[in-house]
């Protein structure tokens, strides 16, 4: 996720498929080329501390996320081809938001719809910015509402090339509690660590019904 709210030296928590997810692709990629957002810098390492303080809470949690705000942008992609595809649309969402001094209200979120792995097979990829409330222009973005999501949710502690193992504990024990994969899942990035990827925490909800 090519942010300009990301740094190679930072910690971040608000800058803001299935068994390959596509944007630990991406993420790694992106790496070395990523800025902080001057207006989130300093509420990332506080943020950093209360989750190491609480990870060994994190389970895996059968849930309803509530409706959310967002400005958002989608478009149909490839794993093989999503980089190409996705350029600088985080840097300029980003931006936007910043432009219309709407307030983040949370980490940016991932939306997959229809991925199966397969790096040929065309997805629909969401990208989204929690915000407070919609104000003004929003340009080639839009603002809108992500739906109630009835969720398996797993909490993903280290590496994005390493989600794909935190998703294939999922499947099977969304199977044994007599549950079905709709075929949407989504990706919270809630610490980024580029520094140390094993600091990276990403929770992961599989929508079931």
């Amino acid at each position: 996720m090519a942010l300009e709210s990301f740094t190679k030296n930072s910690i971040l928590s608000y800058p803001t498929d299935i068994l390959l997810s596509p944007a630990s692709v991406f993420f790694v990629q992106e790496i070395l080329k990523l800025k902080v957002m001057k207006t989130i810098k300093h509420f990332s390492v506080l943020y950093f501390i209360l989750i190491l303080f609480t990870q060994n809470t994190f389970a895996m949690e059968k849930k309803t996320v509530q409706k959310t705000t967002v400005l958002s942008y989608s478009l149909t992609t490839s794993l093989k081809t999503m980089t190409t595809d996705i350029g600088k649309l985080p840097d300029e969402m980003i931006a936007k938001a910043a432009e219309l001094k709407l307030e983040i209200t949370g980490p940016q979120i991932w939306v997959y719809e229809g991925s199966d792995g397969n790096p040929d097979t065309k997805m629909k990829v969401t990208i989204a910015v929690p915000v407070r409330k919609k104000s003004g222009d929003p340009g080639k973005f839009t603002f809108a509402e992500l739906p109630e999501f009835k969720c398996i949710s797993e909490i993903h502690k280290g590496s994005y090339s390493k989600l794909g193992e935190t998703y294939q504990k999922l499947m099977p024990a969304i199977m044994q509690q007599g549950l079905s994969y709709t075929g949407t899942s989504r990706e919270i990035y809630k610490v980024c660590d580029f520094v140390n990827l094993e600091n990276c925490i990403t929770e992961i909800q599989i929508e079931v019904k």
